[in-house]
This record gives C-alpha cells, structure tokens and sequence, in this order.
C-alpha cells in the first residue's frame, strides 16, 4: 500500500482505537504472552475464512473510501490466517495501545486446542478467537505479518 494511503489509515486507526470500549475484543492490546502449543506447526487448523468486511464508520469520506478499497482488496487464504496466527502473540485481556484497529477485518473458523475457534483478524494485525464466552487475543508485529495485513504496529506514532 502506497505511504499516501496509510496517513488516512492511521488517523481513523487512532480515533477508532479511542472508542476501545466498543471495541474491546479488537481492540489494541498490551504486552505478550509466550506463544502456546496451538501456534505450533500442525495444531491449528483454519476450518473456514471468509472475505473481508468493512464495518461502518464515521469517517470523513475520502478516507472511507480510501479504506474501504483496500479492504475489499484485502485477502487472505486459510494458509495465510494459519501463518498470520503462527507468527502472532498471545496477549492478556486488557486494552493498551500496542495497536491500531481498522474497521476491516476478516472472520472465519479454526481447530486449536482441541477446541473449535471462531475468529476475527483485523487489518491492523490483531485477532480474536471466541469459543462461547471465552475469548483469546492475538497481535502480530512480526515483520513477516506485513504482508498479512493493511497496518501494522509502530508504537501509534504520527
């Protein structure tokens, strides 16, 4: 993604991340936890993943376009989700300002644990997986989730 249309990204980023209470299975998360066995090669499987989503924001419009065209372009495989989660730590409940949120994300469904996972992977390189009410968090800063994402961390800096 060219530098240009990252800036609207990351100002609707920041005011997103500031209605973290809406947000807080999303939302920017704090320090990590080890990776668990789940992330190990061959016990997570992606089970399903659908296209990408944008939710509705309250953006200025051009920036709402801007990003709204980056994520319908946004794709990522099962192999891709696998990867992006083999390379993504585990992070406790809690909100921090590690990373940014995007009102794109996209869902799907894993095997990890012996359990069944839905799960959501934002385009600012954070994730959720739901099982009932019980919810684990993940962020990539790995430079290797580039790729995998349209924002990734940078501290929050301008």
């Amino acid at each position: 993604m060219p530098i240009a249309a990252t800036n609207p990204i990351k100002r609707i980023a920041r005011a997103s991340c500031g209605v973290a209470a809406v947000f807080a299975l999303l939302a920017c998360s704090t320090a990590p936890h080890a990776t668990t066995d789940a992330m190990r090669p061959g016990t997570l499987r992606i089970t399903e993943i659908q296209a990408p989503r944008m939710q509705d924001s309250n953006d200025a419009a051009p920036e709402r376009e801007s990003l709204a065209r980056a994520c319908k372009a946004w794709r990522l495989s099962e192999a891709d989700a696998a990867r992006f989660f083999a390379l993504a730590q585990e992070y406790p409940d809690g909100l921090g300002d590690a990373y940014y949120w995007l009102p794109c994300s996209i869902k799907g469904r894993l095997i990890a644990d012996g359990r069944a996972w839905e799960f959501e992977i934002n385009a600012a390189a954070t994730a959720t997986w739901r099982d009932g009410e019980t919810y684990r968090r993940w962020g990539c800063s790995a430079r290797a989730c580039a790729p995998l994402a349209l924002l990734m961390p940078d501290g929050n800096g301008p």
